[in-house]
């Protein structure tokens, strides 16, 4: 499989669906490209109205919970080898051993990933990692924020950490018989399973969201730092509080 083939099927795994965009189109802080961004969004909107919004109606429609869950137990299992590398650029060991056991388990007694057995072990739980979050823990900003075609949200740091997590997915460079149609197949059934997840969320945005854009950038935003703290306190959620102990004193 050309590592072309590869990347680009690595990318589709990514692929998220955009939203309504209106509005005017002044640039704000941290999105000095408000304009493309917008119209980005329109084009990944109108693409998912077209393609992706029926498709992932139609797997709901023509399968059940269980199923859906195995589809994303085993999706989530092969990502396992990328979070476990991530593990280890963070300095977190710990995870890292989890991540290798919660792998093992679920590839041998989870029949390759599709059941979920090591949930039930929650010394094995923790969060999924990637690249652009261990640059985040590293210090490196995130950068102005991007809308891409097909691609969705991004930042510079985070479209970097994508490169890198393709790179480090083992199976973007074994080669076996039939490779180029699993990773074009893994690509596309992760694309389907995302959005059918995102079926209601997306809906809700768009019904409820007089500028659906600004609310995605900043879930985006929202999303992405807590990921990089892993469920840490924001350090500088209570930086701009006023003293209270000081205007207590004046009365």
């Amino acid at each position: 499989m050309t590592t072309f083939a590869k990347a680009t099927a690595g990318l589709l795994l990514v692929t998220t669906a955009g939203c309504a965009s209106s509005g005017n189109t002044t640039s704000t802080p941290g999105d000095p490209f408000e304009g493309f961004n917008r119209t980005m969004y329109g084009f990944n909107d109108e693409l998912d109205k077209a393609v992706l919004e029926p498709v992932a109606k139609g797997y709901r429609a023509v399968t059940n919970k269980p199923i859906r869950k195995g589809v994303r137990n085993f999706l989530g299992n092969l990502r396992e080898p990328v979070t476990f590398v991530n593990n280890v650029l963070q300095g977190d060991l710990v995870s890292a051993g989890d991540t290798t056991g919660r792998f093992l388990i679920n590839s041998t007694v989870g029949l390759v990933g599709i059941l979920d057995v090591a949930n039930n072990f929650e010394s094995l739980e923790g969060p999924r990692e990637d690249f652009g979050q261990t640059l985040g823990v590293w210090g490196v900003e995130g950068g102005p924020y991007l809308v891409l075609p097909f691609l969705g949200s991004t930042n510079p740091r985070d479209l970097l950490g994508t490169g890198a997590d393709i790179a480090f997915d083992p199976l973007t460079w074994t080669e076996f018989e039939g490779d180029d149609a699993f990773m074009v197949g893994r690509a596309v059934v992760g694309a389907i399973s995302a959005r059918e997840g995102a079926i209601e969320t997306i809906d809700n945005l768009r019904s409820t969201q007089a500028d659906p854009y600004t609310a995605v950038r900043r879930i985006y935003g929202q999303t992405r730092a807590a990921a990089i703290r892993n469920g840490e306190e924001d350090p500088s959620a209570y930086e701009n509080l006023p003293d209270f102990d000081e205007e207590y004193e004046e009365y």
